[in-house]
């Protein structure tokens, strides 16, 4: 077993193509099958079923991943230990997020990173929070960003920025802000509620919310469920009713005289969103330095 077959077997991996890893990695995909091959050959397992149509790990593949990721950090880390830090070292960091973080948070942190790493290269894939952890358990991406905690048992996560959800109506409505406040049950019960579909980080705050101060979803005038906060936002400025959704997500809408977003005051509708990563794996130096930033890039 070599390291550029370990090398290998994680592009596959990633990517579940032997063809999309060939060309990551500038060789042909007869070499990458034939290295792929080596490597089962000399575990005595396979680690991926083929076929025509796809590529997928099998459980003993998955498990494996785990191994060759540790593996090749800690290459990386010793490597990194003799030469210093290295600005100009090159690499990928894939990462699965929620819609809000996706659109809102991670352009600009990436932004920012690459202005110190210039050649490290993001693949960002965006998916709801529930669909966002269970593509981290695949092991294919280095970090999923998202707008609820998960399992602690299996995943590492940093708090990255504490995000608030504010009730956006439509422009010119009639009641203000403070009673809105002071009789928010009754006005949730009355007005047309714009709902997140399930699955959305924002959506498990939003039941979980209103479960504390007595109101029950399933009372809610429901118009529309909507896959993004952007549509959400466009329906709410075109008076289809009033929504719970970030206030970073809202600002825009805000700015450009579209919607009013009435702040709660109330910790109840604060929450944290996260950056994630596997137990199991041993973070780089590349992807722990992005880390770090990601962490440190909010902070006051």
């Amino acid at each position: 077993m070599e390291i550029k077959q370990l090398e290998i077997f994680a592009c596959v991996a990633r990517n579940l193509s032997f063809s999309k890893a060939a060309e990551e990695l500038f060789i042909s995909q007869p070499s990458v099958s034939a290295q792929i091959s080596a490597l089962e050959k000399a575990l005595g397992t396979q680690l991926f079923a083929r076929n025509t149509k796809e590529v997928s790990l099998t459980k003993t593949g998955l498990v494996f991943l785990a191994y060759a990721q540790k593996i090749l950090s800690l290459r990386d880390q010793a490597v990194q230990g003799l030469k210093g830090e290295d600005r100009g070292a090159s690499g990928t960091i894939d990462i699965v997020s929620s819609t809000i973080p996706a659109q809102h948070l991670l352009p600009e942190i990436i932004a920012s990173f690459q202005k110190q790493w210039p050649n490290i290269v993001f693949r960002l894939e965006q998916a709801d929070s529930q669909r966002a952890v269970q593509r981290m358990s695949s092991f294919r991406y280095d970090f999923g960003m998202v707008g609820t905690a998960p399992d602690a048992s299996r995943f590492v996560c940093y708090p990255v920025f504490d995000d608030e959800l504010v009730l956006a109506v439509p422009k010119g409505v009639r009641q203000r802000s403070e009673s809105i406040r002071e009789n928010f049950s009754e006005f949730m019960l009355r007005t047309p509620f714009v709902m997140r579909e399930a699955g959305s980080g924002t959506r498990k705050e939003i039941e979980t919310l209103l479960a504390k101060i007595g109101v029950d979803t399933a009372s809610l005038r429901v118009p529309a469920y909507f896959s993004d906060a952007h549509s959400i936002l466009l329906a709410v400025s075109c008076g289809m009713g009033a929504s719970l959704v970030s206030k970073v997500a809202a600002k825009m809408y805000v700015d450009a005289g579209l919607i009013e977003a009435v702040e709660m005051g109330d910790p109840l509708f604060r929450r944290q969103i996260y950056l994630i990563h596997n137990k199991e794996v041993w973070l780089p130096p590349v992807q722990q330095a992005f880390a770090d930033h990601a962490r440190q890039f909010f902070m006051p």
